[in-house]
C-alpha cells in the first residue's frame, strides 16, 4: 500500500507528556501552524492496539512496503482520514491533504473505553471484589454526563469482569486432594488469615486424643474480624446444604450472625 503525499508535521516542535494511568497513556503531542495532534494509546475489546487522535478512534490498516511505517484509518467506515505513525508510536503525518473528519468525535465512547480498560487491568492483577473495583473506577473516572448516560450499571460492570478475573484463578481441582495456594489462605488484601482449618494439612492437625480425623476433607473459612463478630453475637443462624456443594465435596455448612439488622455469613466449611 502506497501513501498519498501530504504535508509532513514539523516534528521539531513536538512535546510529549505521559499519563499515570496503567490502561492508557497520552504519549505525544505534535503541533504545526495548521494542526495540533494529541495521540492516546488504548486497547480494543479484543486486546488489539488502537489509537485515539484528538478524540477520534483509529485502527491499524496496513504497513508501507519497507515495513517502517504503520497506516491507521479512522474507526468510522464512512470517514476517509488516514494517518502514518512509526513503530515507536510516534505520529508522522496525515495521509493526503484531508485532515478534517466527516463526523464529530465520540467522547462518551472514548471515556467508557478508557474506563473499561482500567477495570480489566485491575481485575486481572488485584483481588478486590469486582463490584468494588467498578465503583472505585467510576468515581475516579470523572466521566461526562453523556458517558454516564450510556454507562452500564455497576452490577453489570462487575459481572463483565468475571472473565478477566478467571485468569488469576488456578484450574478447578479434579478431586478433594489438592493444595490450596497461599493467596487463597488469606483475605483479598493478602494480609489476614482466612483459612482456619484444613483436615488434610499437617499444620492444622489437632491432637488425636481429643480429635478424631474425619474420613473426608474439611475446610473451614473465616476472617478474624468475622470470628469476633460471631463470638459477640447473641443469636446465630446455622444451615447446611448438600445441593449447592462444590465438586468433590458433599456439603456446605454456614454460620450467620445478625449485623446491622441483617444476616451476615461469618463462617463456612
Amino acid at each position: 500500500m502506497q501513501s498519498n503525499d501530504g504535508p509532513a508535521i514539523d516534528e521539531t516542535s513536538s512535546s510529549s507528556s505521559s499519563s499515570s494511568s496503567s490502561s492508557s497513556s497520552s504519549f505525544s503531542s505534535f503541533s504545526s501552524s495548521s494542526v495540533t495532534v494529541t495521540i492516546t494509546k488504548l486497547t480494543t475489546n479484543k486486546r488489539k492496539s488502537m489509537l485515539t487522535v484528538n478524540g477520534y478512534e483509529f485502527h491499524f490498516k496496513d504497513y508501507n512496503k519497507a515495513k517502517t511505517i504503520k497506516f491507521l484509518r479512522c474507526a468510522s467506515r464512512n470517514c476517509g482520514i488516514l494517518l502514518h505513525k512509526s513503530f515507536s508510536d510516534e505520529f508522522v503525518r496525515f495521509s493526503g491533504k484531508m485532515t478534517d473528519h466527516s463526523h464529530l468525535p465520540n467522547t462518551a465512547a472514548l471515556g467508557i473505553r478508557t474506563l473499561r480498560e482500567k477495570l480489566r487491568q485491575r481485575a486481572e492483577h488485584e483481588r478486590l471484589p469486582l463490584q468494588e473495583i467498578a465503583e472505585q473506577e467510576v468515581r475516579a473516572g470523572l466521566l461526562t454526563g453523556e458517558a454516564l448516560a450510556v454507562l452500564p450499571n455497576i452490577l453489570n460492570l462487575g459481572h463483565n469482569l468475571l472473565h478477566n478475573r478467571r485468569k488469576l484463578m488456578p484450574p478447578l481441582p479434579q478431586s478433594c486432594d489438592f493444595n490450596i495456594p497461599d493467596e487463597y489462605r488469606k483475605d483479598y488484601l493478602n494480609r489476614d488469615r482466612l483459612l482456619l482449618h484444613d483436615s488434610y494439612d499437617p499444620q492444622f492437625q489437632l491432637h488425636e486424643s481429643v480429635y478424631k480425623r474425619p474420613e473426608g476433607r474439611i475446610l473451614v473459612w473465616s476472617s478474624d474480624v468475622q470470628l469476633k463478630l460471631l463470638f459477640d453475637s447473641e443469636k446465630l443462624y446455622m444451615d447446611g446444604t448438600f445441593c449447592t456443594a462444590p465438586p468433590n465435596f458433599n456439603q456446605v455448612y454456614i454460620i450467620q450472625v445478625i449485623h446491622h439488622e441483617t444476616f451476615k455469613l461469618y463462617l463456612f466449611h
